[in-house]
């Protein structure tokens, strides 16, 4: 009888190894469901917010381009500041006058309507299958390129955000922005 106690003291280290092993697996699983699930929602707020942040972009800019393709007739009267009315969206002339000249150029005209294209809300996949994911993907890197080029045509900076989404709120040394990291207004004391 002695011996077999000593087996089962052997093997008790065994048992109490698989217990444990088992316990850890199902609770890793369960915990990693859980953390996988959130960092996706994570992942697709952020792509999604970077997309809506891109449309809104795209809609000023062709809002702006609308405004520049627009000809005054000749001999009218300066466009009032009243609402559109009969459900019109567009904004009237005069809320583009504030905004810098848009270029004339069928070039960007295209690379605005391919952006609008990419970011539109509508045609924007909401299942959450490998298809939509990678198409979701490979539309906001179209985007993000063509914002880049539409930027580079008008002279406008370059957002940060759309290379490095980290750096959002951060503002450029010495911009005028009055921030405490804004060492451009300060003047040299002697």
């Amino acid at each position: 009888m002695d011996t077999n106690l000593l087996e089962s003291l052997l093997d008790l280290e065994e048992d109490f190894y698989k217990e444990g092993y088992d316990l850890g697996a199902a609770d890793g699983a369960e915990a990693g469901y859980t953390e996988g699930s959130v960092f996706a929602v994570e992942k697709g707020f952020e792509k999604f917010l970077e997309l809506g942040r891109l449309y809104g972009k795209a809609l000023v800019w062709a809002q702006r381009l609308a405004c520049a393709n627009e000809t005054p007739a000749p001999n009218s009267e300066a466009p009032s500041h009243a609402p559109e009315q009969d459900g019109d969206t567009s904004l009237g002339p005069f809320a583009c006058k504030g905004m810098a000249s848009f270029p004339q150029g069928s070039r960007l005209a295209k690379n605005l309507d391919t952006l609008l294209e990419l970011v539109d809300p509508a045609s924007l996949p909401m299942q959450n299958t490998e298809e939509a994911v990678t198409d979701v993907d490979e539309r906001l890197k179209g985007a993000i390129i063509k914002a880049k080029l539409i930027q580079r045509a008008l002279g406008e900076r370059e957002d940060t955000s759309d290379i490095h989404p980290d750096a959002r709120g951060a503002q450029a040394a010495g911009d005028g922005t009055g921030s405490i990291e804004d060492i451009s207004s300060l003047s040299i004391r002697h």
